[in-house]
């Protein structure tokens, strides 16, 4: 597994392009490249060879590639022409772990090869990250430009899935379409006054409805997480780390770890913050950060959490198997 962000940080540890003008912005393509390219040629031979699927998710907007991304992702990385079968998600910020659950599910299933390969990222120049994170009506996360690989293989890996959960309420994503009648949505791309313009107007036409949905919608993110480790036959005090991905207002997911009764590592918000909110590619950087300074051991148990707009929730709990340090182009 590797994570990448864009290179350069200010003198807070901030990653300069959260400040930085659009123009400057690496594509998705550009960053996944990056981040593939920390990874052992060896490995990416391997999976080259044997590939039985990839993935690729992105939040909304995936810069210069209209269709299909992933083909040309997948060469990209792997350096052949023709590999296994090529998908793309679109699960908001949940469809890192999306990506992930469906790679170990066909490898389970016993898909022609050993390897499956998931990406995902995003580069937020369609409109102010600044704006959108300080807008009352968002309440939004500061979001970061990151990209990510991973490589799973059917046999063996520094982690094994346990098991997983995902679920989705369909009313919150309601309030982010421009029509009403569950139509095809106008095919240009919102500004965040649009955005805000969508959830203002569902609002008017159901008074109420956006406060209901988002206490439904938190609540089956909460029975997410339980149905996960209930799955695996365990117990709450029996995971060792929760991480969940780096949402704000941070009281959300500090509320959604006391419901679950889980803990969350001590640090790990820290430092994700430096980052921003990196939508699909949060739970890389919670492993990384994990992994890379020792505080998880071998045979720790960790739930991993990742929301959509709180539209989609999923959750993964993984073994750690072995020790490995993981590619990160930042350092811990």
């Amino acid at each position: 597994m590797s994570t990448y962000v864009p290179d350069g940080t200010d003198g807070d540890g901030r990653p300069r392009h959260l400040c930085g003008p659009s123009e400057e912005m690496a594509s998705v393509h550009d960053l996944v490249e990056r981040a593939g390219a920390q990874l052992d040629p060896g490995l990416l031979g391997a999976a080259a060879e044997s590939l039985a699927a990839s993935f690729h998710c992105g939040t909304l907007y995936q810069g210069e590639h209209f269709w299909p991304i992933q083909n040309s992702i997948q060469q990209t990385v792997l350096g052949r022409a023709s590999g296994g079968a090529a998908t793309e998600i679109r699960q908001f910020c949940s469809g890192g772990l999306y990506g992930v659950m469906l790679a170990d599910a066909l490898l389970e299933a016993g898909w022609a090869g050993d390897y499956a390969m998931v990406t995902g990222g995003d580069s937020f120049f369609y409109f102010d990250r600044h704006e959108y994170a300080t807008s009352p009506a968002t309440e939004g996360s500061l979001m970061g430009d990151s990209a990510f690989c991973v490589v799973m293989n059917r046999h063996r890996g520094f982690a094994r899935v346990l098991s997983s959960a995902a679920r989705s309420h369909n009313p919150s994503a309601g309030m982010m379409r421009s029509r009403t009648d569950h139509g095809q949505d106008d095919p240009v791309f919102p500004t965040l006054s649009d955005w805000i313009a969508r959830w203002e107007g569902y609002e008017h036409r159901r008074p109420g409805a956006v406060a209901d949905n988002a206490m439904a919608s938190f609540q089956l993110a909460v029975e997410t997480v339980v149905e996960c480790y209930r799955r695996a036959g365990l117990e709450p005090e029996e995971i060792d780390h929760f991480a969940p991905s780096f949402i704000e207002p941070s009281y959300v997911t500090e509320t959604l770890a006391k419901q679950v009764a889980l803990r969350t590592p001590a640090g790990l918000r820290p430092f994700g913050a430096r980052f921003g909110h990196l939508t699909v590619s949060d739970f890389c950087v919670n492993l990384s950060y994990l992994m890379n300074n020792r505080i998880v051991k071998v045979g720790d148990l960790v739930l991993l959490f990742a929301a959509g707009n709180f539209v989609n929730s999923a959750a993964m709990l993984v073994r750690i198997e072995e020790e490995a340090t993981l590619p990160f182009n930042v350092a811990m």
